[in-house]
């Protein structure tokens, strides 16, 4: 049986600088609130809850990574910025239980269950970004592997399934970062 949490360590470990944010915040910022708490589900070591703590979120982030969460911690002191830091296995555990947060966003990492338990953890009027690639991504890249992507046109049925959430935003596409992405923005409906 492998350890995903040493799996993870172990890549953070050997590359320990966080990549830039995904284009995906600059094109949705507008659908946003302008304040409140956020949280970066599967963050890993912060290049996208940083963006958020910059543009003055209360900010979380949640990994199964120690390794991970302290580069995190690290870069948010560096950037003069706030996170908190949640350690957490979300392939066994989803969510921490009564967490609730207005933003949680979940890039390059596929969890379907997370994306249908959303209004468990957003506040009324919370928001849903989600960014993840296709299949159609292996005709460029060999990773991820064909299980960790989205079936063609899955994204469209997954905004209709969410319940209790109104679909603001759904597509998939080549993007600038040269994969192929589906993207989708909800908001929670009370």
């Amino acid at each position: 049986m492998t350890n995903p949490e040493g799996l993870w360590d172990k890549r953070y470990s050997e590359n320990p600088t966080p990549n830039a944010p995904s284009e995906f915040l600059e094109v949705f910022e507008q659908y946003l609130p302008h304040g409140g708490t956020c949280v970066d589900i599967a963050g890993g070591n912060g290049r996208n809850a940083l963006w958020f703590a910059k543009k003055g979120y209360v900010t979380s982030v949640v990994d199964i990574s120690t390794v991970a969460l302290n580069q995190a911690t690290k870069s948010a002191e560096k950037q003069d910025v706030e996170l908190e830091c949640i350690h957490w296995d979300i392939e066994k555990d989803l969510m921490p239980p009564e967490r609730k947060w207005d933003i949680a966003l979940l890039t390059l990492f596929l969890n379907r269950e997370i994306l249908r338990s959303a209004t468990q953890y957003l506040n009324a009027d919370g928001v849903l970004l989600f960014a993840q690639p296709t299949k159609k991504n292996l005709e460029r890249h060999e990773h991820p592997g064909e299980r960790f992507l989205l079936d063609p046109r899955e994204i469209f049925e997954i905004g209709e399934s969410l319940k209790d959430m109104e679909t603001l935003h759904v597509d998939e596409a080549w993007r600038d970062s040269e994969r192929h992405e589906a993207w989708l923005v909800c908001k929670k409906v009370v």
